[in-house]
């Protein structure tokens, strides 16, 4: 008698089929995997829907969960072609689908959980926008149980959007990138979003820089009112808001995260004032304020009434020393701010390169108060004079750290005139010891004693062992100095190889330049080896 393999019972659990295929989607959550070691999973799962009725279901949702463009759907029921095949260049007529082709999109629309749609994800012709404008007429929604939607398209296309929304919509994401010519069509869709989208709980509108860097977005009054009808919302991302949408905000039991423009110190002044409700923002732990005049941030800091875990604090202007002295003063006695655990200071990137402001650890010394701190982020673009010794004080006074990045993007680190300080590879290895919570350290260092410091010798690398270390740090950066460029070029793979043996579970390393001014009598002659 002949034996007959059969699948395992086990795979007739949902549970563990859904565990299975959750590990098979693995190329639609960014960053579990670097990109090159990626292939896509979508072949797999249609052979898997295709194995068994068992199977078919789960394998179905996972391959449509997650799509960029509308396309897939369209060539389901075959309103547009393969994408091997090539479309006439005269089918530029309108798109009627057929009550058997709508069916067929139903179908398959409604396992669709997140979709992007933008001039990046989609094809530039005009069948798709014929299709979508067809059922924005027709009332229709194509994707009935969509979770989130993210729209990148030019404001001229925005009245193609209406037929994406729905009532399990639950993140809506745009980003602005024209407005003049088209405003109008930006506006019919906030008008929209209240009565199509009841559920959402996070509004993002983002709005490329260029565009009213002088004045205030003329959408911010439709995107208000819009706001004030949405009672479900938990994040709000937004260029500018009106004060009486951020008190609407502020009364949500819901929203626990607000970023937009900090308001003036008047308006802060009415909003927060002992007259109004005292449990306004009383649940909400994250703000991410853009600041435009730092009186403002004062006015913040005195009256804001109640405990954060994350502030993250984008000056239009650049950092003034002394009046960010008096704002880390202020989070310091204030016991709105004694659970931060979180803290971003940043300067925009227009700003112009300065040696002349100078940071200093004195400036900053109020935050080792902060003790529950885990992710500390300084970017400006001045001089952040920081030492060896500066960097014990916060392993002392930050006890979980997890994250220190001191001018991730462009601003010079350590080299400040008149009295430089140089931070030495072994005292970065020292710093990391003390404080093994960390995970991510991004700070300026020298590269002028490393022949002191160590064997650079290949032979003697090789031979040195991996440091045994508690550390779970597993992404480092490290700036060096312009003019220490020919130290890196001459030990090149030498640098591999030694970093690796001191932090050995790192996996992102990035040693760079600074892109900074120095005055050349600040630099000590260093002599090249031969």
């Amino acid at each position: 008698m002949s034996s007959v393999n059969t699948m395992h019972r086990a795979l007739l659990i949902s549970e563990i089929l859904s565990n299975i295929i959750s590990h098979i989607s693995v190329d639609e959550r960014p960053g579990v995997w670097p990109f090159e070691y990626v292939t896509s999973s979508k072949p797999t799962l249609f052979a898997l829907a295709l194995t068994c009725r068992a199977f078919s279901e789960q394998a179905l949702d996972a391959l449509w969960n997650n799509f960029k463009g509308v396309e897939p759907l369209m060539r389901c029921p075959g309103i547009i072609p393969a994408p091997q095949k090539s479309l006439r260049e005269d089918q530029c007529y309108p798109i009627i689908p057929t009550e058997t082709q709508l069916a067929i999109i139903a179908r398959h629309g409604h396992r669709v959980r997140s979709l992007r749609v933008g001039t990046n994800y989609w094809r530039r012709d005009y069948i798709t926008q014929a299709f979508l404008r067809t059922m924005a007429g027709s009332f229709k929604n194509l994707v009935p149980n969509l979770r989130s939607l993210e729209i990148g398209f030019p404001s001229g296309l925005l009245h193609l959007v209406p037929p994406l929304l729905g009532p399990r919509l639950q993140h809506f994401s745009i980003n602005i990138r024209d407005y003049e010519k088209n405003g109008h069509h930006l506006h019919t869709v906030l008008q929209c979003l209240p009565s199509y989208c009841p559920s959402l709980e996070s509004l993002v509108v983002l709005k490329s820089y260029h565009l009213f860097r002088e004045r205030e977005p003329p959408f911010v009054l439709p995107m208000s009112h819009a706001i004030q009808k949405m009672p479900k919302l938990r994040t709000v991302t937004v260029p500018a808001i009106t004060k009486d949408a951020l008190v609407y905000l502020g009364g949500l039991p819901s929203v626990t995260n607000i970023s937009t423009h900090l308001p003036a110190g008047s308006d802060l002044e009415d909003i927060l004032g002992s007259s109004r409700n005292p449990k306004l923002f009383e649940n909400v732990d994250s703000v991410d304020w853009e600041i435009k005049e730092w009186r403002d941030v004062e006015v913040f800091t005195h009256l804001w009434p109640h405990k954060l875990t994350s502030m993250t604090l984008r000056s239009e202007v650049k950092f003034d020393p002394s009046l960010l002295q008096v704002l880390c003063d202020s989070l310091h006695v204030r016991e709105a701010f004694k659970n931060l655990q979180y803290i971003y200071l940043s300067e925009p990137i227009p700003c112009r390169l300065s040696s002349s402001i100078i940071i200093t650890v004195d400036t900053i010394r109020s935050l080792f108060h902060l003790s529950q701190l885990r992710v500390v982020d300084i970017d400006t673009r001045s001089c952040l004079s920081i030492g060896a010794n500066d960097l014990v004080e916060m392993a002392e006074a930050w006890h979980f750290l997890e994250v220190l990045l001191l001018n991730k993007t462009d601003g010079s680190m350590s080299s400040a005139a008149p009295m430089p300080q140089w931070i030495t590879v072994p005292e970065v290895v020292g710093f990391v010891e003390l404080r093994p919570s960390l995970k991510r350290l991004c700070v300026g260092i020298t590269l002028s004693t490393i022949d002191d410091d160590y064997d650079m010798d290949k032979a003697s690398l090789h031979a040195l062992r991996p440091r045994n270390s508690d550390s779970r740090l597993k992404n480092l950066t490290l700036k060096y100095p312009r003019d220490e460029e020919y130290i890196r070029q001459t030990y090149s793979s030498d640098f591999e190889i030694l970093f690796s043996k001191l932090f050995p579970r790192v996996n992102q390393l990035h040693p760079s330049q600074e892109f900074q001014i120095l005055h050349s009598d600040s630099i000590e002659p260093r002599t090249q080896r031969t």
